[in-house]
């Protein structure tokens, strides 16, 4: 039977393509190039397929698909499979690594240096939970050029990630953040608590609770947030971060910034991962990377932290985005400074 593809999935072929050029060192022109298909295709008005299936040479005016990329979306869509001769490309990657950079702050190579150092299942659940244990075993800051705050980030990352397989009511979800943070500000009643992800941007179901906070004393705040009353089990514990899992299976996460760059906390876990992604090669293409820290200069190295959001996106020539509209569309376009 014929199967009709939507334009995320093309997405996602593409930016699978771009991931294994990358990590076989492929040239970053043809990178980049994949990476600008793969985003034209998830931002798209019109649904690529039937675009196709009514006229396939209607994709020759795509802006950013090329007559190589489109060679491949056009053999997916006949044959309802990758592109043969791709097989070269993704020999030796791990399935996991596909998994993997599905997840805010994993990219491809350090994706595949996670495969190629620890052992993973091929199955995307179990490489999930792998990865969980293997932070929470403290293996991944062992790996050279890894150490803790970077163990620290995947495992927070994950956690985020694997909280948007489930999904609440926003309603539900909105109660039980507000519950949660007037339990917290009644012990410290002049600390702002932000809930995150998709709850901030009001969609219509919610995965984990995330809260994010400004703070220069942490300790006292996650040792307080560890007695809340209805937790079922401690997933994880830090200076800055607390997991926990509550009644009816309910994650929630606190995470806890000093003022100096608590805008770019803010940013990082408030937008869609497609907004991520768009903003990742945005910066990218400004000579910058963008982190839960701050904006890093990848020639000098600087990392610039952003007390708010406004000046975090304007340092990327946007406007202000509100969370409601961090999609993964035009929003980018749409709130590009003049």
């Amino acid at each position: 039977m014929s199967k009709n593809f939507n334009n995320s999935q093309v997405f996602e072929y593409l930016t699978n393509i771009a991931t294994a050029y990358e990590i076989k060192n492929k040239g970053r022109f043809r990178i980049v190039a994949y990476e600008n298909a793969a985003d034209t295709a998830l931002t798209y008005p019109e649904n690529l397929y039937e675009l196709w299936r009514k006229n396939p040479n209607s994709l020759d005016s795509i802006p950013n698909i090329g007559p190589s990329i489109l060679k491949k979306i056009d053999y997916l869509f006949r044959y309802q499979k990758p592109y043969p001769k791709l097989k070269i490309i993704f020999k030796n990657i791990h399935p996991a690594v596909f998994t993997f950079t599905k997840i805010n702050g994993i990219g491809p190579l350090i994706a595949h240096k996670l495969t190629q150092t620890l052992k993973f299942s091929k199955n995307p659940t179990k490489a999930l939970d792998q990865l969980i244990s293997y932070c929470q075993k403290g293996k991944i800051k062992n790996i050279p050029s890894f150490g803790e705050k970077s163990e620290e980030s995947i495992l927070n990352n994950t956690l985020s990630f694997l909280g948007r397989q489930s999904r609440m009511p926003l309603k539900k979800a909105q109660i039980l953040a507000d519950k949660i943070i007037q339990y917290l500000h009644h012990r410290f009643p002049n600390i702002e608590f932000i809930p995150l992800g998709s709850l901030r941007r009001q969609s219509d179901s919610v995965g984990d609770i995330d809260i994010a906070a400004a703070a220069v004393n942490s300790q006292e705040i996650i040792d307080y947030f560890l007695q809340y009353p209805d937790i079922i089990q401690v997933i994880a514990e830090g200076k800055n971060k607390a997991s926990l899992r509550l009644l009816h299976d309910i994650h929630v996460d606190l995470m806890i910034k000093p003022p100096s760059s608590f805008g770019s906390l803010l940013q990082h876990f408030t937008g869609s991962r497609q907004h991520n992604i768009l903003l990742r090669r945005h910066a990218l293409k400004l000579g910058y990377s963008v982190s839960e820290y701050g904006i890093k200069d990848l020639k000098t190295g600087i990392i610039h932290q952003f007390d708010n959001e406004k000046k975090f996106y304007n340092f990327l020539h946007l406007k202000y985005i509100p969370p409601k509209d961090r999609l993964g569309e035009l929003e980018l376009e749409k709130f590009k400074m003049l």
